[in-house]
């Protein structure tokens, strides 16, 4: 396999991933999350040393490769669909961060609303008995 061939076929590997990534950013599913990140991780080196290999095989060879595969196209269409799972776990962080706040401020009520209705406890006194 050319190294411009196995870079494609990474890139379609993580074009995978991200999509299934997306999926599961949607439903929550933070452990695939995670363990989808992991796999992508993992494909970081195999693509770096794939891409090293590819720009070594000479400017000849690399121009005819990127004249047979559109990895340019493959890379930008991963980029907008990593754009789009950054602004779904933006969009979830700030959901969670609205929820809080909600949960905050109706703790903050309850506590007011007992201080009004709780009588304050009698203050502790100290007897001798000698």
């Amino acid at each position: 396999m050319t190294p411009p061939d196995h870079m494609a076929l990474l890139l379609r590997q993580w074009q995978q991933l991200t999509r299934a990534e997306s999926a599961a950013i949607q439903a929550a599913a933070w452990p695939e999350v995670r363990d989808i990140q992991s796999r992508k991780a993992s494909l970081r080196q195999p693509l770096t040393e794939a891409f090293r290999q590819w720009k070594s095989s000479g400017p000849a060879a690399a121009a005819a490769a990127a004249a047979r595969r559109p990895v340019r196209a493959q890379v930008a269409a991963l980029l907008a669909l990593e754009a789009h799972n950054a602004r779904l776990l933006a969009l979830r962080r700030e959901r969670a961060r609205q929820k809080i706040l909600h949960l905050e401020r109706a703790a903050h009520n309850l506590r007011n609303l007992r201080r009004t209705y709780v009588p304050p406890s009698p203050p502790a006194a100290c007897n001798s008995y000698s």
